[in-house]
């Protein structure tokens, strides 16, 4: 048995993992919903966390942002109807 490190597992898996234990995203796979990279390095350093509502919003290099909220994953176009349908204020 071979151990992999969590760039080989990378390549193999859906996407990366995510690592920042703080955000309620932390152990899911991210994969771009536009382009599909799973890459770590195709994905803005930095996340939009709101702990208000519990929603992290990630931006891949071919332009999609996309927002994971309870364990979907919402286009930000779709999110920023569904929270102007639900009355909320999205911070960012």
């Amino acid at each position: 048995m071979e151990k992999m490190n969590l760039q080989d597992l990378d390549k193999v898996n859906g996407g990366f993992e995510e690592q920042n234990g703080n955000l309620p995203t932390a152990g899911m796979e991210i994969v771009c919903p536009n382009c599909h990279k799973k890459d770590q390095n195709a994905f803005a350093k930095s996340v939009l966390f709101d702990p208000e509502i519990g929603s992290v919003e990630y931006r891949c290099s071919c332009g999609c942002r996309f927002v994971c909220y309870k364990g979907k994953v919402i286009l930000r176009k779709d999110w920023d109807d569904l929270c102007a349908k639900h009355g909320i204020k999205y911070v960012f």
